[in-house]
């Protein structure tokens, strides 16, 4: 028999399994459940994309640190690696946040590949793709030609293999409401299919649907309800497929996110992705 406490982990997205897979590294012997509305990875879950982009390159100095220390592992790690892609990123805005990005890296004395440079430059860069883009709101262009992007769901699959390896149990099944003991303490979740789980340390990595499903279990528990604590976002996707000859010529691009207002989007190589 184990000593350590057993944990049930709800949510199979990025933090979920991370949770999980650093938990049985540092807990070998004890029980970790992970689970997840269907059979891993969840399509529903907002680490669950074709790409995503990796990068510092923030205005927040302290954000910028924890992403640093992440590329590191994207770069380096034999489980991340092997999905990452540094094809450079670029940010297009009329709010100066490329400078701020540089002085941060200043501050933090780190060396990064990276300038200001004219829309005329950018595009005698990378070429046409950049044609049509409206730069009559920008000075200077932001390029990062340390940044990147992943293949977000293989990397969550392969990153869910691996704390399946280490130890840990996963289990597909639709959480209908969280149980509560006596003394008023989590105990597990009953499930829509009508199954009881329990564990003595009960952890949420439910994302957007963290809110609902504490209201719809503990509805008379003021103190427990999110309230303002979290904030659900949502991005609206659009997947281009341009014919194979013709759209070659675009996975050789940086990542490139537009941030002048009124319009804000990004495309991630090949897969043009734009959010309104």
């Amino acid at each position: 028999m184990s000593a350590q406490p057993s944990y049930l982990i709800i949510g199979a997205g990025v933090f979920g399994v991370s949770t999980a897979y650093h938990l049985i590294r540092k807990y070998s012997e004890a029980h970790i459940q992970l689970i997840d509305r269907t059979q891993y990875p969840c399509p529903l879950a907002a680490s669950w994309d074709w790409n995503k982009v990796i990068r510092a390159d923030y205005g927040d100095i302290f954000y910028m640190e924890k992403a640093l220390e992440a590329i590191e592992y994207w770069r380096h790690d034999l489980l991340f690696s092997q999905f990452y892609h540094q094809s450079g990123m670029i940010n297009i805005d009329n709010a100066d946040l490329g400078r701020k990005v540089l002085k941060n890296y200043e501050k933090l004395g780190i060396e990064v590949d990276a300038e200001m440079v004219s829309p005329e430059r950018l595009k005698a860069m990378y070429g046409s793709f950049y044609d049509n883009t409206d730069f009559s709101e920008v000075g200077k262009v932001f390029v990062n030609r340390d940044s990147g992007w992943a293949e977000a769901t293989k990397a969550l699959t392969a990153y869910t293999d691996a704390a399946i390896e280490a130890g840990v149990k996963y289990a597909a099944a639709d959480v209908d409401v969280l149980t509560f003991g006596r003394d008023g303490g989590c105990t597990g979740v009953l499930t829509k299919g009508g199954e009881n789980i329990t564990a003595d340390r009960i952890i949420l990595a439910t994302g957007a649907g963290t809110a609902q499903l504490i209201a719809d279990s503990a509805p008379n528990r003021s103190e427990l309800q999110v309230d303002g604590r979290l904030v659900a976002g949502a991005v609206v996707t659009g997947i281009v497929n341009p014919d194979p000859k013709d759209g070659k010529q675009y996975t050789e691009i940086p990542v490139t996110v537009h941030s002048v207002l009124p319009t804000r989007g990004e495309d991630t190589k090949a897969r043009c992705v734009y959010s309104y």
